[in-house]
């Protein structure tokens, strides 16, 4: 969410034609507040968000959407996984903080807290399918592509043979959704009108998520404490399974 916000504040500092010195002044802020919330480090009260954002001309409007934040998974991961590194973006050293306070340390109440905040269905970017696709489909739309992929979701709770049917819900990661939209519709696979009609959810990744990847019959999953909590948020069997996996760990 801080970079959301810090991205809102730089576009509307940029509209007024101000400096953020003059825009920090005009908000009755410190130049070194504006400064932090531009670059993600703070979060600022709606009080704080309301006065800069008037401050620069522009009114301020809210609304209620589920969390969709990258920096939620990658928190649980910093926590629990020791193959990710010790010195993280301060945003995912913020949900560390928050996922570790909110499970009281638990490891499987630290995963589903990271898949709700997570929210891959919901992100703005992502190309949801449905259909029927093998999983070397899913590979070679990968591969030919041109960029570094990897599957989660339920697939990486399966790991089905080359040639079987990607189960329900399976997430794509990837550089870039766009790439490998057309490589894979068409056919079988459309288009889904909804999150929970998806067979295949195609996400752009964070470069740090492709770490800890693995390889099974040429094709790359996701490290397991991603693909359990891209199974958890993409709910439906697949979340069902993942936590009765995860309480094996």
């Amino acid at each position: 969410m801080e970079q959301h916000v810090g991205r809102l504040v730089t576009e509307c500092i940029e509209r007024s034609g101000l400096s953020a010195r003059q825009v920090a002044a005009r908000a009755g802020v410190s130049a070194s507040t504006v400064h932090r919330i531009v670059n993600g480090v703070v979060s600022p009260s709606v009080d704080t968000l309301d006065n800069i954002t008037t401050a620069c001309g522009t009114g301020l409007a809210m609304s209620a959407a589920p969390l969709a934040t990258p920096a939620a998974a990658a928190g649980a991961r910093a926590i629990l996984d020791p193959l990710y590194p010790a010195d993280v973006a301060p945003e995912i050293e913020l949900w560390a903080g928050r996922l570790d306070a909110w499970a009281d340390g638990d490891p499987v109440e630290i995963i589903e807290e990271a898949a709700r905040a997570s929210g891959v269905p919901h992100r703005p970017d992502v190309v949801r399918l449905s259909g029927e696709a093998t999983i070397g489909r899913l590979a070679s739309a990968g591969d030919a592509s041109g960029q570094r992929w990897a599957l989660s979701g339920a697939a990486g709770l399966d790991l089905p043979a080359f040639d079987e049917a990607v189960p329900r819900i399976s997430v794509l990661w990837c550089e870039d959704p766009s790439a490998i939209r057309p490589l894979l519709t068409g056919g079988t696979l459309r288009p889904a009108s909804a999150p929970h009609r998806s067979t295949v959810i195609v996400a752009a990744a964070e470069a740090d998520l492709f770490l800890g990847t693995f390889e099974r019959d040429r094709v790359v999953y996701a490290a397991p404490i991603q693909i359990a909590i891209d199974a958890i948020s993409v709910g439906g069997d697949a979340a069902d399974r993942a936590r009765q996996e995860i309480r094996t760990w």
